[in-house]
């Protein structure tokens, strides 16, 4: 039995249900002919090196996120992509360095989570506190880099480093390729909601996440899965060229996520993990990478109070418990989970609030934390 102070604040709570809407997600790609400096041969090995979710091709070496985008669309998203305008100026054929979107103009409340994949451009402070703001009130953000991304080594690990200062984060460069999996300790979160049924995964070229030993205020990171131990990294210290290299060190992650505030944020190590069939190096078919894809969107994106579809309660949170609505439906599953002591109810760890990371039992911290996002103590 749970409390009666507790109790009555939950029949306290006054919720209104919001209208139930498929997730969505806005995919940021680089401009036209920026991308693709070190592969590239011509005008369009540029562009293609961008990691376009309208990419279909599935021969050799190729570097599509359509089958990306299909599996998140297959598990009930909707999937947008922006483009990086060109840079003024910018030449009629050849390399081009493209120019920031201003997500001050753009109203991104209506996604539920933006996925930086190829984006290499310049980004002022406005458009970085649209972002920043943007998370820190409820929305979500994953970054993602690579070499060929830019127009030189530097460029997409820079893009990305403009938003990831505020949140503490560092953006590496492109170095390395290797298979992380559960079974060799990699997995640091093994319970995580993300890593559900995966073992492994794999990366060519890869661009770890450095996260901070004393986070900033109002973030909480975790590194979920580790970069390869014995394995060299790349620092972003160039303006121009390779950066420095060093060791893989603790804090180097392959997979890294925070809360902030109200929103999360995920940083993972390289694109070609996502890649269509016969992807460079690898892609979203090999090992256990599309099941890995998908739950790491749908943990961005998705609500974690929302854990019933129609009425139906699932708190595992698979696709079909979500309908895109927050109603007492949902706080009735949780309460039955939580009361019958199951593994869906740990959402917490070490009595933080980190909904998709359990491990620590289930607790009254558990049922507190899931009051607290039902009851939408977040804006």
């Amino acid at each position: 039995m749970i409390d009666q102070r507790v109790a009555g604040v939950c029949l306290g709570v006054v919720f209104a249900a919001v209208a139930a809407a498929q997730p969505r997600v806005l995919f940021v790609r680089g401009a036209e002919r920026s991308g693709g400096f070190f592969e590239a041969g011509n005008d369009a090995g540029l562009t293609e090196q961008l990691a376009d979710i309208n990419n279909t091709a599935t021969g050799g070496g190729n570097h599509g996120w359509f089958e990306f985008a299909e599996a998140l669309r297959a598990d009930g998203f909707v999937v947008e992509q922006i483009i990086e305008p060109l840079e003024v100026g910018a030449p009629s054929t050849g390399q081009t360095d493209g120019a920031p979107i201003a997500f001050e103009s753009i109203d991104l409340s209506v996604y539920d989570a933006l996925v930086f994949g190829s984006n290499n451009a310049v980004y002022p402070s406005a458009s970085v506190d649209a972002v920043e703001a943007y998370v820190r009130t409820g929305g979500a953000a994953m970054f993602i880099s690579d070499a060929n991304f830019g127009s030189d080594w530097p460029d997409a690990s820079t893009s990305d480093q403009f938003f990831l200062d505020r949140f503490g984060w560092v953006m590496q460069q492109d170095r390395g390729t290797y298979r992380l999996g559960r079974a060799d300790g990699d997995f640091l979160e093994p319970d995580a909601a993300i890593l559900a049924n995966v073992d492994d995964i794999d990366g060519e070229g890869v661009s770890p996440i450095v996260v901070p030993t004393t986070d900033l205020p109002g973030v909480e990171s975790l590194l979920v899965v580790r970069a390869n131990p014995g394995s060299q990294t790349r620092n972003n210290d160039s303006t121009s060229g390779q950066g420095s290299s060093r060791p893989v060190g603790p804090q180097d992650a392959a997979l890294a996520v925070a809360f902030v505030e109200c929103g999360r944020i995920a940083g993972h190590y390289d694109r070609n993990t996502f890649f269509n069939l016969n992807g460079a190096g690898t892609s979203i078919n090999r090992f256990d990478n599309m099941a890995y894809a998908v739950q790491l969107v749908r943990w961005l994106a998705i609500d974690p109070a929302d854990i019933t579809s129609e009425g139906v309660c699932d708190a595992t949170g698979a696709a079909s418990a979500v309908d895109g609505a927050v109603t007492l439906s949902d706080f009735g599953c949780y309460l039955s989970e939580w009361s019958n002591n199951t593994v869906a109810a740990d959402i917490t760890t070490d009595g933080a609030c980190q909904p998709g990371f359990g491990g620590d039992g289930v607790t009254l911290s558990d049922f507190s934390c899931y009051l607290s996002r039902w009851a939408q103590s977040c804006p």
